[in-house]
């Protein structure tokens, strides 16, 4: 078959999967579960995730901007989660209102640990510079599931998935108009390039090629 025919083909098979994930309803899970990590608190289970734990400094991560990296309870301004004995961070007030964490990838996956759930406490969800999705204060409560009353000893691993490629993010955003918001062990996942997706069908497409030309006993 021609090689351009063949690009054709496979260029219409791609623009045709895009416009069904574009097309599909809005529906993220917010889900609680993670795994017991010690003095860590609790991590993700989600297979595949890049974690930033906070553990090695002070200073916040490369591609975290606004929050701050705290370590143990100040009375009135951030008090760690449950069991949680190392570094985590830390929004509102008296760091920032906003922290901004910027992937430099799409991600279909957002985990984070965090405790006393509060009302005020929410997270955005970005893409190329437009909001995708929020998530109020009330609703990451209510996955866990428990009032959003910012109680101190409640503490659990809220997962954010998204279930088709338009909910897709390259930046998180961590909001919370008073102290505070604290959350740990943060995970995320990387979803491959367009290009990865076109070479894997591609890779797929010559497979089927070779079976069948093998099961019609062609060399």
């Amino acid at each position: 078959m021609n090689r351009n025919i063949k690009h054709v083909r496979l260029n219409a098979v791609i623009a045709v999967a895009a416009l069904l994930a574009a097309t599909s309803a809005s529906a993220y899970t917010v889900t609680e579960g993670g795994t017991s990590a010690g003095a860590d608190g609790v991590k993700s289970s989600h297979a595949g995730v890049i974690t930033t734990d906070f553990n090695l400094s002070l200073v916040n991560p490369i591609g975290y901007l606004g929050g701050g990296v705290v370590f143990g309870d100040s009375s009135g301004l951030w008090a760690s989660p449950p069991a949680d004995t190392t570094n985590y961070f830390s929004v509102g007030p008296s760091t920032t209102a906003i922290a901004t964490i910027s992937l430099g990838f799409d991600s279909d996956y957002f985990g984070y640990y965090g405790g006393s759930p509060d009302v005020y406490n929410s997270i955005e969800l970005w893409r190329l510079g437009s909001l995708v999705e929020s998530f109020s204060g009330v609703e990451l409560a209510a996955a866990i599931p428990h009032p959003a009353d910012g109680n101190q000893s409640v503490g659990a691993y809220v997962n954010i998935s998204a279930s088709n490629a338009s909910e897709y993010f390259d930046t998180i955003k961590i909001l919370s108009t008073s102290n505070a918001f604290e959350t740990d062990n943060h995970a995320v996942t990387q979803v491959p390039e367009p290009e990865s997706y076109a070479m894997f069908m591609a890779g797929l497409g010559l497979m089927g090629f070779i079976a069948r030309r093998r099961k019609n006993g062609q060399a």
